[in-house]
Order: structure tokens, then C-alpha cells, then sequence
């Protein structure tokens, strides 16, 4: 699928990986991106300028305090489309798993070139070859989601809901314990909420 130019330079990435072992591709990752039209948006600048015990400052880290650097990553993913993980032999560090826990709870998908050692943290990101190919798929997702929703078509959206969650109580019914089925399911939960597409209400 190619990727119109309009909706790739709206597009927000925030990257994570470990500066002490992965650098390197860090930097590699941030210019793939850049190149790409999409803006980082931490770290923008990942060359290393200074250091705080074994924390490390970047170029783009404005202010030398660990909290505001970190606060400030932690806002640049809930802001970003997608968070691009970076950890070629697997390894996470403690930084990075808080920095996927937040992302995981603010709903930010996260996509990575390699998985995780840890098998939990296998269990949130989506492996994908490159981060263009990760900017094709938040670009689909991002189409799919332009449904009318069920205040404007309540026909078919319930239609569709109702196939789903028959689809996933089978699912559940199933004395099957594959991995594969757990991850059906979370993409057949994924579908609901973009068919329904449920307005915020206010009491």
C-alpha cells in the first residue's frame, strides 16, 4: 500500500530503545524517519552531549533534569500516532518497559523490527519489518477508522458488532489455549471499536 504524501507528514513517531546498547540504531531509526517525512518527536536530536550518572542526555533534551527529560518522552508518545521500539538483540531496558507500559496504557500502538526477549512485553508490540512498513500499517488503521459509526449508520454498524462478538465468544468458548487465538481476539476487540465508533456522552 503506498502512502499518500499529506497523511505521512502528519504522522507523529516518538522512539524507545536502550541509549547505553542501542544507540547506534537509534540514530539509524530517528534519520529513517525524518527521511520520511514523519516527525519525531522524541528524541528529535539523539546525538549524546552529556550525562547524569548513568543517564543520558541528548540534543534534543532542552533541559538537564532527568524527570523533565523523561516527563517529556512520556508526553511525546501519547501525542505520537505509533512508538518505534528499538532493541536489536531483544533487550529492554527499565526506562524503555515504563516507557511501553505508558504507551500501552494511553493507547498508543507500539512496532518494533525485533521482539523483545521478554515474553509480556512480546505480548503489546506488533513486529513489522520497518518503520516504513509501520507507517503503512498506522496509515491503514487510520483509513479503516473513517466508518460513519452507529449514530450514522446503526444498521450496519450493529450488523458488523454482532458478527464480531460472535466471533470472539466462540473464541473465548474454545477450549484451545493458543496464542493465536489470544491475538484474534484483541483484533476482533480492535474491530469493534472502530465499528461502533461511540461518541463521547455526556451525562
Amino acid at each position: 500500500m503506498s502512502i499518500d504524501k499529506r497523511e505521512a507528514n502528519g504522522l507523529k513517531v516518538a522512539v524507545s530503545g536502550s541509549f547505553h546498547r542501542h544507540m547506534e540504531a537509534i540514530n539509524v531509526a530517528v534519520q529513517d524517519l525524518v527521511s520520511r517525512s514523519v516527525r519525531v518527536l522524541s528524541p528529535a536530536d539523539p546525538r549524546v552531549v552529556a550525562q547524569q550518572g548513568e543517564f543520558l542526555f541528548v540534543a534534543s533534551d532542552r533541559v538537564r533534569s532527568i524527570r523533565l527529560v523523561q516527563d517529556r518522552h512520556l508526553e511525546c508518545i501519547r501525542a505520537a500516532d505509533f512508538l518505534w521500539l528499538v532493541c536489536p538483540d531483544g533487550y529492554v531496558g527499565q526506562s524503555a518497559s515504563m516507557e511501553l507500559g505508558f504507551a500501552v496504557a494511553v493507547g498508543v500502538p507500539i512496532f518494533a523490527a525485533h521482539a523483545p526477549a521478554d515474553l509480556t512485553l512480546r505480548q503489546y508490540i506488533t513486529a513489522i519489518t520497518t518503520p516504513a512498513a509501520a507507517l503503512r500499517a498506522v496509515v491503514a488503521h487510520r483509513r479503516s477508522r473513517r466508518k460513519q459509526g452507529i449514530l450514522i449508520d446503526p444498521h450496519s454498524s450493529v450488523e458488523e458488532a454482532h458478527d464480531i462478538l460472535t466471533r470472539v465468544d466462540a473464541a473465548l468458548s474454545s477450549s484451545e489455549t493458543a496464542n493465536d487465538r489470544g491475538r484474534e481476539i484483541l483484533r476482533e476487540m480492535s474491530r469493534l471499536r472502530t465499528t461502533l465508533t461511540i461518541p463521547t456522552c455526556t451525562q
